[in-house]
């Protein structure tokens, strides 16, 4: 007997059986990396605008603000003149914290508000962000959650 070159219906089965189960793992994992990446330019944003900020407090003598509101899913960067950036969360992160948070940021570097913002993610853990000391250092962790 004559054996028949190419798959046979088994083995065709067998092959679409595995990638389907791959495709199943790989799209959560993908969303996971994707929310993953977001938040964490989110975060760096953020420090930079805080930077921006202290150094434009500095060079015009006025005081700078961060909002933080969670209701409207923001966070605002302004000063006394008015101009301001706004910043929205990515859809996978919650503002953790009941109320808004506010911080001043004076020409000195002096600090007056709120000294730390918590962000909870999807994912379930918590991004954890401190304004340090009177020089108003940036500080980011990824804590998990208790």
């Amino acid at each position: 007997m004559k054996r028949l070159r190419g798959f046979v219906m088994l083995e065709v089965v067998a092959v679409l059986v595995v990638l389907a189960g791959l495709t199943l793992a790989a799209v959560p994992i993908g969303q996971s990396v994707i929310r993953r990446h977001q938040e964490t330019k989110f975060i760096e944003t953020m420090r930079e605008q805080w930077e921006s900020m202290g150094m434009k407090a500095y060079a015009t003598q006025k005081t700078g603000t961060m909002s933080v509101n969670g209701k409207e899913r923001q966070v605002t960067f302004s000063f006394i003149n008015r101009s301001k950036r706004v910043l929205p969360f990515p859809a996978s992160l919650k503002y953790e914290d009941g109320v808004p948070a506010e911080t001043e940021r004076a020409p000195s570097g002096k600090l007056k508000g709120s000294r730390s913002v918590n962000f909870l993610s999807q994912d379930g853990y918590y991004w954890h962000v401190t304004l340090q000391f009177e020089w108003g250092r940036f500080l980011f962790q990824k804590v998990p959650k208790l």
